[in-house]
């Protein structure tokens, strides 16, 4: 029974990988079929130091700053330090850019709960509290950018918005009303997992936290939109702020496609789409695509083995 289980469990892993690497192939087909690869690396040759350096430093820096919105966002259930809400953070990304389907997620509840008491349920509404940040923010910074580049018309209207929300908001609230206990055993599981998970998202009902980590989070993404403006500029193909902001956009909503480890070839493709879209020539959106990719892959890699070297493991082994 033991080794059929495994047996299992290892088949579904493999079929994972194989699906993430026939999707990642595909969209690295799509995005350089029609590419010449000599200009590409001639343009990474015209890219400046500089903005390189500026995109390392900056990408790092946007690390530092999630991390620390996860610790404001967990922090009130429990002693944390923001240490070790930055490696829980920081070693899940790394097993994300190493394993396919963004099997590292798991990892920063498992991490936290580990070196503190605090619940993993509790956790996971943080988790859902983070992701739920990163999407207000991003879908607002995204309709801002489409209204003054003129592509509003592409978006759905303003009622389809509203009604969603609100739709969203009524369902929020219905959830809140569940009560916490019931008589039938089942039923009561999930209404305490369910009342726990909502505790980690009633963070965002202290003004002090939602404001802080709503700001974090444009810092956020006003720093990866940077970041392109400066490798459009080094490629000698500057864009605005605006244009950087649809591509972050729509490398964010591709790379949530399961596919190889490192987001290869979904990150690429929706980057290069995206610059192509506003007439930056192709070559010259893929030396972008390429080295914006870069500057989050390697730091990512690098630093999440040293947390989880040296951090996780020799942690516990003490």
């Amino acid at each position: 029974m033991v080794n059929s289980s495994s047996t299992r469990a290892w088949r579904g892993k493999l079929t994972i990988f194989l699906l993430g690497g026939i999707v990642s192939i595909t969209c690295l087909y799509f995005a350089f079929r029609k590419l010449n690869l000599s200009e590409v690396l001639e343009n990474f040759s015209r890219m400046g130091f500089g903005a390189i350096c500026v995109g390392l430093i900056l990408a790092n820096l946007h690390n530092f700053l999630l991390a620390k919105r996860w610790h404001l966002l967990v922090q009130p259930f429990g002693s944390i330090s923001y240490w070790t809400a930055f490696w829980s953070l920081r070693i899940s990304f790394f097993f994300n850019a190493s394993l396919p389907a963004r099997l590292g997620e798991p990892f920063r509840v498992f991490f936290i709960t580990r070196k503190t008491k605090i619940s993993a349920a509790r956790l996971v509404g943080a988790m859902g509290a983070d992701r739920f940040l990163d999407f207000i923010t991003m879908s607002l910074l995204l309709y801002l950018s489409s209204v003054v580049l003129g592509v509003r018309g592409s978006l759905p209207p303003w009622s389809t918005i509203l009604l969603s929300t609100l739709a969203f908001l009524a369902l929020f609230l219905g959830l809140t009303q569940l009560p916490k206990h019931s008589s039938i055993q089942w039923l009561n599981g999930f209404l305490q997992i369910r009342a726990r998970i909502f505790e980690g998202i009633a963070s965002l009902k202290n003004y002090r936290i939602l404001l802080s980590t709503v700001a974090i989070s444009l810092l956020g993404w006003l720093i990866e939109a940077v970041i392109v403006v400066a490798f459009s500029h080094g490629v000698d193909s500057p864009i605005s702020l605006y244009k950087a902001f649809m591509v972050v956009a729509a490398v964010t909503l591709m790379i949530a496609i399961p596919s190889s480890p490192g987001h290869i070839g979904t990150f690429e493709l929706a980057a290069i789409t995206m610059l192509s879209f506003f007439g930056i020539p192709p070559n010259n959106a893929a030396a972008i695509a390429i080295l914006y990719h870069m500057v989050q892959l390697i730091p990512t890699l690098l630093i999440g083995a040293y947390g989880y070297q040296f951090y996780f493991l020799k942690g516990d082994s003490k």
